[in-house]
């Protein structure tokens, strides 16, 4: 997937079919999730979500097409903006090599002990910056 510097396969499950017998969409923010995830894991090197710094504050999705139970489902995902307290990811789930979804989140940075707002340290502000990849 050219411009995404990390892809995650995904494994579609009888239980995320809704009737008409494909992924239901709200699924698509579970496949999502699970590609942020991989992408903190990755280049992060965060391995607990107690580890895990941020909120999602907004998920914005447009859906292309349905996924079937049989296709072959990749995730990519990078990074589109890091601002002072948050950061934008972007994502491309494809379907047996076709457009399926591409979606938007914006996470925001908090110390979840006070409850607040905190800047983008350097070193995660390098790492998110490595997340690049080529934007068209």
């Amino acid at each position: 997937m050219h411009g995404y510097p990390l892809v995650v396969p995904i494994q579609v499950r009888w239980r995320d079919l809704d009737p008409l017998d494909h992924v239901n969409n709200a699924v698509f923010v579970t496949y999502l999730e699970y590609a942020r995830i991989r992408a903190w894991q990755r280049f992060l090197e965060y391995s607990r979500g107690s580890d895990v710094p941020f909120v999602v504050a907004r998920i914005a999705i447009d859906y292309r097409r349905p996924i079937r139970l049989t296709d072959e489902v990749k995730v990519g995902v990078r990074t589109a903006r890091v601002g002072r307290r948050s950061f934008t990811y972007e994502y491309r789930i494809e379907a047996s090599g076709e457009l399926a979804a591409e979606a938007e989140s914006v996470q925001v940075l908090v110390d979840h002990a006070g409850g607040r707002t905190v800047e983008v340290p350097p070193e995660m502000r390098r790492a998110l910056e490595e997340m690049r990849g080529d934007q068209d």
